[in-house]
């Protein structure tokens, strides 16, 4: 294991507790979706995860970091995409048979991720840095799955802490004040993460 492994691990963990466009939306979602729905978003981001690894190790994400227009287009891409869910949760659901997609979350948890070039800098960036010079394939691919797991475990985890609140929201009327109060915070999420993601 290289010098700075256990740094990594604090690292990831931090990273990956910290509120931000991910935490929010799981932590919303499952609330007020269930545990089923917050599983599959997760599944998602998961997914979303593992191919920015995949696109990392090709070296695409050196051209995203250093061509600024196809950065700022995946960026700003992400936030259309969340201020579009806000809209959608605000509306609510216009098509009942898209209440029982059950690739839905699944969907919008990679979309979200593959929009996230920040995302992408804890592959090309992070783990690299914390390996360290010269380091073999398969650190570098171990350190990249036990980011994923801390990944997946956090967010695992958040959601089966949300979904427990669900049942307090079965009454329509406080449902839709809910389902609004969600819209709010995933429209928050955008411009926050407009306002942070920026170079």
């Amino acid at each position: 294991m290289p010098a700075g492994f256990a740094e990594f691990l604090l690292a990831a963990i931090v990273m990956e507790i910290t509120p931000g466009p991910n935490m929010t939306w799981l932590a919303l979602l499952s609330a007020r979706e269930g545990r089923i729905a917050g599983l599959q978003a997760v599944a998602g981001i998961a997914s979303g995860l593992g191919l920015l690894a995949l696109i990392a190790a090709t070296g695409a994400a050196t051209l995203i970091a250093a061509w600024p227009p196809l950065y700022e287009a995946l960026r700003w891409g992400g936030v259309l995409f969340l201020l579009y869910l806000a809209w959608e949760a605000w509306v609510g659901e216009k098509d009942e048979g898209a209440a029982d997609d059950s690739g839905k979350h699944f969907r919008r948890g990679l979309i979200v991720n593959l929009l996230n070039p920040k995302a992408a800098a804890v592959f090309l960036v992070m783990i690299p840095g914390f390996a360290g010079p010269g380091t073999s394939t398969g650190l570098l691919v171990a350190m990249t799955l036990i980011y994923l797991a801390i990944a997946t475990l956090a967010h695992s985890l958040l959601v089966l802490f949300a979904a427990s609140f669900q049942r307090a929201l079965a009454d329509p009327r406080r449902e839709l004040i809910v389902r609004r109060l969600f819209a709010v915070a995933l429209a928050a999420v955008a411009i926050w993460f407009a306002l942070t993601s920026g170079r």
